[in-house]
């Protein structure tokens, strides 16, 4: 992408974000795409559709190999008249999956406009689903069902009512850990909404021997003024990281001229800032715990790569890029570790700025993640607010949203020189 943002593909002209949908295994299934498709818009709502919003969606579909991994479904909505106007076309089959309201499905109309799309290789799926409609087992391939609120005996006659349509049920708005699991007993294979990211804190929980030496490597990076000979040993001793650090150093993106056979070698070669950027990547996922999603580390990642970004637009005096790395880094440590944050950050050497915003406490650095977690809900106008109070550009934030989940998603594939080349690039 060419460094003027306003030259920056249509899709990067307006806030984009995804939220993922769940197995019953954690592993990620799809991500419905949320886009601002208008002043008040907080989801991909595209029933008011005008050609840059078309273009919006059609673009960022493009993209999704980056944007989402090319196995990944992708959710939209659309409205009834959208439906009949053939819009869903202008995107790609096969991973496309046309969301479309209940109510919709009372118009004959509607109904083979839709079969239609199904027979060109399009999913349906029945958005607010309660079963009040009839829905054909040859029309729908998933129903979502809002669960927030909802009991079993609440939610069984609509289930018996998804259950005749044949279809998949996606269990949305599922806001904690107790409606995760209510939701996997009644028989749900599907489910959307933050339970993932909200911490289970167990009383007395402590660090596994292995999370414990990942959180004192963890300390000597974090270290002001470190002991580089002492830190180098450190890490080479520890087989894992090192291993891990030496194959990306000597992959074809360096191509550097003699092979780095030591930690202490590559601080020497790149530096001690950029070496350390990608040690907390390293040694952070290195802590995930059995059963926890990895889409959880792959957002603290993102979210890690996403504040750099926009803080380097910003008055760096009062928001350093490397802190505001490392802010959105540990910013989901208390979901990964089910411990409560106060433990965590009072095991690191981090700036008492930094160590405040992750404990919750209202700070200036406090509102650089308040803006992550209204982006990620696609909270379009807290977004707006909270970018115009840190005076940050709109379109920054946009651009930089899409290439943080580029640099993300590119790290965990390929590594972090390709992934800072691809971000580079784009």
């Amino acid at each position: 992408m060419n460094k003027d943002t306003a030259e920056a593909p249509c899709f990067l002209h307006t806030y984009l974000a995804r939220q993922p949908i769940f197995d019953t295994r954690s592993k990620v299934w799809g991500y419905e795409l949320l886009f601002r498709g208008g002043p008040n818009a907080e989801r991909a709502d595209i029933s008011d559709l005008d050609q840059a919003t078309l273009d919006v969606a059609a673009d960022s579909t493009i993209a999704a190999e980056d944007f989402y991994g090319s196995d990944k479904k992708i959710l939209l909505n659309f409205g009834e008249q959208n439906i009949l106007e053939s819009v869903p076309y202008a995107l790609p089959p096969g991973q496309t999956v046309i969301q479309i309201p209940e109510s919709a499905l009372a118009s004959d109309e509607t109904i083979e406009a839709l079969r239609d799309l199904v027979r060109n290789g399009y999913s349906i799926a029945v958005d607010d689903f309660e079963g009040k409609v009839p829905v054909g087992k040859d029309l729908a391939d998933l129903v979502i069902i809002d669960t927030l609120g909802k009991s079993p005996a609440e939610l069984a006659p609509i289930l018996d009512k998804a259950k005749e349509a044949g279809a998949l049920m996606l269990a949305k708005r599922v806001e904690d850990m107790e409606t995760f699991s209510m939701a996997k007993e009644l028989g749900f294979p599907l489910f959307q909404g933050y339970f993932f990211k909200r911490p289970e804190l167990v009383s007395g929980k402590k660090l596994t021997s292995h999370q414990a030496s990942r959180f004192s490597l963890l300390k000597a990076i974090e270290q002001k003024d470190p002991d580089f000979e002492a830190l180098a040993k450190d890490i080479q001793t520890d087989v894992s990281i090192s291993y891990r650090l030496l194959t990306y150093l000597n992959s074809a993106a360096f191509s550097f001229t003699q092979p780095i056979q030591s930690i202490k070698q590559a601080i020497v070669l790149l530096g001690w800032k950029q070496l350390r950027s990608w040690l907390r990547v390293i040694v952070l996922t290195d802590l995930q715990p059995k059963g926890k999603s990895s889409e959880l580390f792959f957002i603290a990642v993102q979210r890690g790569k996403f504040l750099e970004l926009i803080s380097h637009s910003h008055d760096q005096s009062k928001a350093d890029p490397d802190s505001m790395f490392l802010l959105g880094l540990l910013s989901l440590l208390e979901a990964m570790l089910e411990m409560p944050m106060a433990d965590i950050v009072g095991k690191l050497p981090l700036a008492q700025d930094l160590k405040s915003a992750l404990l919750g406490e209202d700070t200036d650095h406090a509102k650089w993640l308040e803006l992550v977690r209204a982006h990620e809900k696609g909270k379009w106008e807290d977004l707006d607010h909270l970018t115009d109070k840190l005076g940050l550009n709109r379109l920054v934030v946009a651009v930089s949203y899409y290439k943080s989940v580029l640099w993300a998603n590119t790290f965990f594939k390929h590594g972090p020189a390709e992934a800072d080349q691809a971000t580079e690039e784009s």
